[in-house]
C-alpha cells in the first residue's frame, strides 16, 4: 500500500475503535498561508474553545483567522494547540493524522512537531506520512518512524488484477516491471492507455506515459533533484575556468535525503 492509504487505513480502525479523528493535509497552494494546516486539522474543535484560558483562546482564535489580533508567539499558539486537543481527549481518544507533510506549511509544520513531542501519558496519538526525498519543514527530531517499502511481486500482481483486470498478460507484466511495486504507479499506468493499448490489439509505447498525478509527482522531484545538484555543477564550471591549480573552490556533491513517518506514541 502507498502511504495515503496506510493512514487511511488507520484512521479508519481508529474511528472503529471509538477514536476521534482529526485530520490535515499539505497542498502546494496553502504551504505559504501561516497556520492553514493547522486550520484544517482543528476546525472541527472550534466548538470547544471556550473552555480554554482567555490566553489560549484568544492566540489559537487569531492563528487560525477565527479572531484579530497581533500574531501571536508560536510558543503560545502551540501550547493552545495542546491544551485544545486534550480537552478533546478528555471525551474519548483522539488521533491527529497529517499526510503529504513536506506542503504543510512551515508555522503548521513547527506546531505539529511541538504536539507530537508531547503525547506521553495523554490520550492524543500523532501520525503523518510523507513521499521519499520530500523536503519540508517538519523535524522529526528522533520521533519513530518507518519507511514503506515498494510492494513485493505478488501484492503488485494481485493490486493490478483487482482494479484492472481487463489487461492483457504481456501489458500487465510491463506495467508491473515499470511501476517496480509503486503504488502509486501500479494504480496510475493503466489510467493512461487506451483500451486497444490495455488488450495488447495496440503495441505500447516505448515510454508509458504518465498520469497527471505521476508528472506532478516526478516534476517535484526532478526539481529538487536540480535544486540538490546545482551548487556541485555551479562548482565544476567554475573550475573548468580556473586560471591554475587551487584557485577554485571545492566542489561539494549533492545531500541525500531522507523520508519518515510518525507514528502513534
Amino acid at each position: 500500500m502507498g502511504k495515503t492509504m496506510v493512514l487511511l487505513a488507520t484512521a479508519r480502525a481508529a474511528t472503529e475503535s471509538g477514536t476521534r479523528l482529526l485530520r490535515a493535509g499539505g497542498v502546494q497552494f496553502e504551504a505559504d498561508v501561516s497556520y492553514s494546516g493547522l486550520n484544517q486539522a482543528l476546525l472541527p474543535l472550534r466548538g470547544m474553545l471556550d473552555r480554554l484560558s482567555d490566553t489560549h483562546r484568544d492566540a489559537i482564535q487569531v492563528a487560525l483567522g477565527f479572531g484579530t489580533g497581533s500574531p501571536p508567539e508560536r510558543l503560545l499558539v502551540s501550547n493552545a494547540a495542546l491544551a485544545l486537543l486534550q480537552e478533546a481527549a478528555v471525551e474519548s481518544p483522539v488521533l491527529l493524522v497529517v499526510d503529504d507533510l513536506p506542503w504543510i506549511d512551515r508555522a503548521s509544520a513547527a506546531v505539529f512537531g511541538f504536539i507530537a513531542r508531547r503525547l506521553s501519558g495523554s490520550r492524543l496519538s500523532f501520525l503523518a506520512a510523507s513521499r521519499t526525498g520530500a523536503d519540508g519543514f517538519f523535524e522529526s527530531g528522533g520521533l519513530p518512524s518507518y519507511e514503506l517499502p515498494p510492494l513485493d511481486a505478488a501484492s503488485a500482481t494481485r493490486l493490478v488484477d483487482m482494479r484492472f483486470p481487463g489487461l492483457a498478460r504481456q501489458v500487465r507484466q510491463r506495467l508491473l516491471d515499470t511501476a517496480q511495486g509503486t503504488p502509486l504507479a501500479l494504480l496510475g499506468l493503466p489510467g493512461t492507455l487506451r483500451a486497444d493499448q490495455r488488450t495488447a490489439l495496440e503495441a505500447l509505447p516505448t515510454v508509458l506515459p504518465l498520469s497527471r498525478r505521476l508528472q506532478s509527482l516526478f516534476v517535484s522531484r526532478i526539481r529538487n533533484l536540480l535544486s540538490a545538484t546545482t551548487p556541485y555543477a555551479t562548482a565544476r564550471r567554475d573550475r573548468r575556468h580556473d586560471d591554475g591549480p587551487g584557485s577554485g573552490q571545492a566542489a561539494h556533491g549533492p545531500r541525500a535525503s531522507g523520508a519518515w513517518c510518525c507514528r502513534p506514541d
